[in-house]
C-alpha cells in the first residue's frame, strides 16, 4: 500500500547516479569542448518530479527540455529526440543506473547550448522516454569543475566559473565542505541521527534514498520503517524496484541540519556501483535540496553552499525541517 507521501511522489527517476560502467566511460566518450562567457545565467524550470530543467538545442535545433543532474556522469538523450533528429546510433555503452544496468547505444552530437555555454562533440548514451520522464539530462560531463547555482525560489540555474577562491559565505548561507573525484562529491561530516554515512547530492532525484547498512545501524538506536509505507522506484535505465519509507530525527551536513524528514530505504544498483553496498550511505535529492531557497555546488573547490530565504535570519535558522546548527 502507498501512502499519501508516495503517491505525491510516485517515483523517483533516477538518472540520479546515472554512469557509464567504467570500461566503456572514456573509450567511447570523447572529452567535449566547453565554449561559454560568464557569468551564465538561465531561466529554468521545474518538472512534476520537482527536477530543474533547461531549455537546451542540439545541433542547433529544440529547444528540448533537459534535467540537470549532478548524479549523472554523462548527459543522455530520450530516444525519440535522437530518432527525430535522425541521428545515428554508434557503440554501445553500459549506462549504470540507480536500479539495474542496461546497454545503450551512442549518438554523435555536433553541439549541445543552454544559455551561453556549448559543447561540441557530444557522445550521449540513448534511452527510453518513458524512463527518463524528459528530453534528456545534462550531467557531470557539462558542469563538472565549476560551479553551479540552484536558485529555487527564482526558478533559475547559473553556471558560472569557479574562480581561483570561493569567497565569504552571503548572509544565510552555509558551507559545507566536500571530497570526491570525477564530479562525485560527497558531503564530508554527514549524521544521520547518530549514525556516521556517506552522502551525495542528486539533483536528478526527486526523493532522498539510504542503502540497508545505514538502515541497519540507524534501528540500532530504535529507528524503523513506516507499516505500509512503499513507493516504486524507477531509474533512467528502467527496471524497479519498491522502497520502504522511514522517518529520521535529523540529518546533519557539516552545520546545516535537516530534521523530522522521511527516507526511502533501498539497495540501488548504484550504491554497488560506486562501492557503498556495504557502507551506511544515501542521495540527498530535491526533497531536500529545494528546502533551500538557494543552493550551490561548486566543483573546483568541493564545496556545497546551502541558503535560505532571504527573508529568515540566521537566528531564526532553527526548528521546522531546515536548520543551522
Amino acid at each position: 500500500m502507498l501512502s499519501d507521501f508516495s503517491r505525491r511522489r510516485l517515483l523517483a527517476y533516477g538518472a540520479s547516479a546515472l554512469a557509464l560502467a567504467p570500461s566503456l566511460a572514456r573509450a567511447d566518450a570523447p572529452h567535449a569542448q566547453l565554449i561559454t562567457t560568464p557569468p551564465d545565467l538561465i531561466d529554468g524550470f521545474t518538472d512534476m518530479a520537482d527536477r530543474l530543467m533547461l531549455e537546451t538545442t542540439i545541433d542547433g535545433k529544440g529547444p528540448y527540455r533537459f534535467v540537470v543532474d549532478t548524479g549523472a556522469d554523462r548527459s543522455v538523450v530520450a530516444d525519440d529526440v535522437a530518432a527525430y533528429l535522425g541521428l545515428l546510433p554508434h557503440r554501445d555503452v553500459v549506462v549504470q543506473g540507480i536500479v539495474r544496468a542496461l546497454p545503450a547505444p551512442t549518438v554523435r552530437l555536433q553541439n549541445v547550448s543552454f544559455g551561453k555555454i556549448t559543447l561540441d562533440d557530444v557522445a550521449a548514451p540513448v534511452l527510453p522516454r518513458k524512463w527518463l520522464g524528459a528530453d534528456g539530462f545534462l550531467g557531470l560531463d557539462v558542469i563538472d569543475g565549476r560551479k553551479v547555482i540552484f536558485d529555487f525560489q527564482n526558478r533559475k540555474l547559473s553556471v558560472v566559473h569557479s574562480g581561483s577562491s570561493t569567497g565569504w559565505p552571503h548572509f544565510n548561507e552555509i558551507v559545507v565542505r566536500a571530497d570526491g573525484s570525477n564530479g562525485r562529491l560527497k558531503a564530508v561530516n554527514c549524521v544521520v541521527d547518530d549514525v556516521e554515512a556517506v552522502a551525495f547530492i542528486d539533483s536528478g532525484a526527486q526523493l532522498s534514498i539510504c542503502n540497508t547498512p545505514l538502515f541497519n545501524e540507524l534501528q540500532k538506536g530504535g529507528a524503523k520503517a513506516i507499516d505500509g509505507a512503499e513507493i516504486p522506484l524507477i531509474g533512467a535505465t528502467g527496471g524497479l524496484m519498491i522502497g520502504r519509507l522511514m522517518e529520521v530525527s535529523r540529518i546533519r551536513l557539516g552545520d546545516v541540519l535537516f530534521t523530522k524528514t522521511r527516507l526511502a530505504i533501498s539497495d540501488l544498483n548504484v550504491f554497488d556501483v560506486w562501492g557503498l553496498a556495504k557502507k551506511p550511505a544515501l542521495f540527498i535529492g530535491m526533497d531536500f535540496l529545494q528546502q533551500c531557497s538557494n543552493f550551490t555546488i561548486d566543483y573546483r573547490h568541493k564545496e556545497l553552499r546551502f541558503k535560505l530565504a532571504d527573508f529568515i535570519s540566521r537566528k531564526d535558522w532553527q526548528g521546522g525541517r531546515l536548520a543551522r546548527l
